[in-house]
């Protein structure tokens, strides 16, 4: 359900939308403790009541999509989550439909990356769309949730500012090896770049960073008719692996992603493996690498018909092969795809 924080609006402020979903942010555990806690345990007005700073940057107004640790997310809420933000954008908020110039998505860690690229992929939209979450639970001796959620909120009011009312679809370029999504990841005093943030530490409260640059492209994923996304099934390659594994995901999976070694490699067995399944399936196969850094390119792909990431890591390429599969399986027409969106 819908609530406004402050029923009391300043005219002179902006508007933002914030849609909780869970996460650390919203964890609870014993006091004092960053382990060992459940995340997604704390509604989103209680943690925004704490923060009595967000009063004086911008007028708030709250909604609860959902409250999970981010590991549970879903295709389906992904998409839920997409055309709320666009149903927001079009209408506004409340009964009211006071104009939103801005929305944060307060989401979980583990996670975050893919639901932002999704959403960069989707969102055919000028105003800014910042994620926030947290390292450390609500319930922590010194939690650095609020912190986030407030950085995160004055992004989205800067944002909002630099994007002036424009065209429907017009999107604002960025600096240069930045995309031009409004979608953006607000954390640790950083503001990152849906495209090329990752997640790098497990532990540190600085645990995201721009990896790499983008190409500045439109959205072009339609998604007003879907409920949920094909399957696609990410393999991590590492020595003597079991090569039955390509062939047991391909039967399940309508698309594949492949961690390879170094610049996409893998064993004999793998290339043979994956060899059957381009040839004797549907099941399009794409490659990427268990590094960090660098880039798949067509030419260094090992068994023909497979797909080049390009730069993306595994987790991204599978979200845009997810997309792609909703359009083709053809694997031509797939690989265009990462050409443009890396």
């Amino acid at each position: 359900m819908s609530v406004v924080v402050d029923c009391t609006m300043d005219t002179a402020m902006k508007n933002i939308v914030i849609l909780a979903t869970g996460g650390t942010i919203a964890g609870a555990g014993e006091q004092g403790k960053d382990i060992g806690y459940k995340s997604g345990s704390i509604k989103a007005q209680t943690l925004i009541d704490a923060i009595p700073e967000l009063k004086n940057v911008a007028n708030i107004f709250v909604e609860q999509v959902c409250n999970i640790n981010s590991d549970d997310i879903t295709s389906e809420i992904w998409i839920s989550l997409a055309l709320r933000i666009k149903e927001l954008f079009e209408n506004g908020f409340g009964d009211s439909h006071e104009l939103v110039d801005g929305i944060v998505i307060m989401h979980g860690t583990d996670t975050m990356e893919e639901t932002a690229f999704f959403l960069s992929l989707v969102l055919n939209v000028a105003k800014p769309v910042i994620l926030t979450g947290s390292m450390r639970p609500a319930t922590a001796a010194e939690p650095d949730g609020p912190a986030n959620l407030l950085f995160a909120v004055k992004c989205a009011v800067e944002q909002s500012l630099q994007r002036p009312e424009r065209a429907e679809g017009t999107i604002l370029s960025n600096a240069e090896g930045s995309s031009d999504s409004p979608v953006r990841i607000a954390f640790a005093g950083k503001l990152m770049d849906s495209r090329t943030v990752q997640k790098i530490h497990a532990n540190d409260l600085d645990a995201f960073a721009e990896i790499g640059t983008a190409q500045s492209s439109r959205p072009t994923f339609d998604i007003s008719s879907l409920r949920s996304l094909p399957k696609v099934t990410v393999l991590y390659f590492n020595a003597d692996a079991d090569a039955d594994l390509v062939r047991y995901a391909a039967e399940r999976s309508a698309g594949l992603v492949i961690a390879g070694a170094g610049a996409g490699e893998f064993s004999q067995s793998w290339m043979n493996a994956i060899g059957d399944v381009v040839a004797k399936s549907n099941v399009p196969v794409v490659i990427s690498t268990r590094i960090n850094r660098g880039s798949i390119v067509p030419e260094q792909l090992l068994v023909p018909g497979t797909i080049a990431a390009y730069s993306l890591p595994p987790a991204k390429a599978a979200v845009l092969l997810r997309l792609a599969l909703t359009i083709t399986n053809d694997p031509a027409a797939i690989q265009k795809f990462y050409q443009r969106y890396t």
